[in-house]
């Protein structure tokens, strides 16, 4: 059992915000400028699905295909380690996870292709609200979407020290 109410409110604080601090940033031709909600859907442990919101920060002229500045932030309740009474999975109404995705450049795939001021405007936005926090880097050559950062596997998990069901 689960509930998106508490994700879906961050995202849309989450997207206010970065609209506010990625306008100035509109008059370029290359950094993110542009905030879109969507939903992913996840697949649980007991086989059922959760639909969990997601944005994509991009530049409008650009789009979001492969090799174009593209961050994706998925989500998320965090898995309760819990049973239901009817022996469900458990999601708790806190905490939240922030999954956090970007692609790299080049062949080697060692520098982000966003801009390293866009990332720290991001980054600074989505940190902010006491969640815990993966960052995913995607292999160059592959489009970053719901679908591919979902799919990766994290490089940094940071979850706060203080969650009173979890353990760090």
């Amino acid at each position: 059992m689960y509930s998106n109410a508490k994700p879906l409110a961050l995202a849309r604080d989450l997207a206010d915000r970065l609209n506010v601090r990625l306008a100035a940033n509109a008059a370029s031709g290359t950094l993110i400028n542009t905030v879109v909600e969507s939903f992913w859907t996840q697949t649980l442990a007991d086989g059922n699905t959760a639909q969990w919101p997601a944005l994509t920060c991009y530049n409008a002229t650009l789009g979001t295909g492969e090799g174009e500045p593209v961050v994706v932030i998925l989500i998320s309740d965090v898995d309760a380690v819990s049973k239901d009474i009817f022996g469900n999975s458990t999601y708790a109404y806190a905490p939240t996870l922030l999954q956090f995705g970007y692609e790299l450049s080049g062949a080697a795939g060692t520098n982000p292709i966003p801009a390293h001021a866009d990332l720290a405007n991001i980054q600074f936005e989505a940190q902010t609200i006491g969640a815990e926090w993966q960052l995913i880097e995607i292999a160059h050559g592959t489009a970053v979407t719901p679908a591919s950062v979902s799919a990766a596997t994290p490089i940094v998990d940071i979850q706060p020290l203080y969650w009173p069901t979890k353990s760090v």
